[in-house]
């Protein structure tokens, strides 16, 4: 099983980018936390442990681990941060073990599943082209499983999201397989996952 603890602290507040405001000679970004707390920060700012270094019309771009993200309005800066402690630990592993029925169990409880992740089609040329992923949450399944919000599933056991009814039924025999495959586009990069369940 994949484990991860987060870099923000627990006492630490998740701040998520509510707007962006632009002018001729400033920039702004405007984050909220879960207590409704408003954070208006200038390119510089730190958020997090990261720092704001460009604003865009709805989006904004913070630096954390000398690396660079994207965030779009409503993103959680606490993803960002999972994402980034969660890349640089599992650099080349990506082959997870998992106990068949416990994957089985979480399958069956679609109540459960539903309110762990949100599921929705990326569309281009009038055509799905893959599944974004959000609402994923640290102390959940699909977190455990290295999966995060604004990840886009592009094919699972080789059936590539394009191919909508076969794609759809792969994903409904899925609890009958002994290893599940998944290619996920993360921010542009292509990652393959493999999912074995014993």
């Amino acid at each position: 099983m994949i484990s991860f603890c987060s870099l923000a602290k627990a006492n630490q507040p998740d701040w998520v980018l509510s707007g962006t405001f632009l002018n001729e000679d400033r920039a702004h970004a405007m984050f909220v936390d879960q207590n409704g707390d408003e954070l208006l920060l200038e390119m510089g700012d730190d958020i997090q442990g990261c720092f704001l270094v460009d604003v865009l019309k709805n989006s904004a771009k913070i630096s954390c681990k000398s690396k660079e993200y994207n965030l779009s309005i409503r993103s959680s800066v606490g993803d960002i941060l999972l994402q980034a402690e969660f890349e640089q630990s599992q650099i080349h592993k990506q082959t997870v073990v998992l106990s068949k029925s416990e994957i089985t169990d979480y399958l069956k409880e679609k109540q459960r599943l539903v309110s762990e992740i949100g599921i929705l089609p990326v569309v281009e040329d009038e055509q799905v082209v893959g599944f974004t992923l959000s609402k994923i949450k640290p102390d959940t399944k699909a977190a455990s499983l290295g999966l995060y919000n604004g990840d886009v599933i592009k094919s699972v056991n080789g059936v590539s999201a394009t191919e909508s009814e076969r794609f759809m039924q792969t994903v409904r025999e899925l609890s009958g397989s002994s290893e599940i495959t998944l290619e996920v586009d993360r921010y542009g990069k292509s990652l393959a996952y493999t999912y074995i369940l014993e």
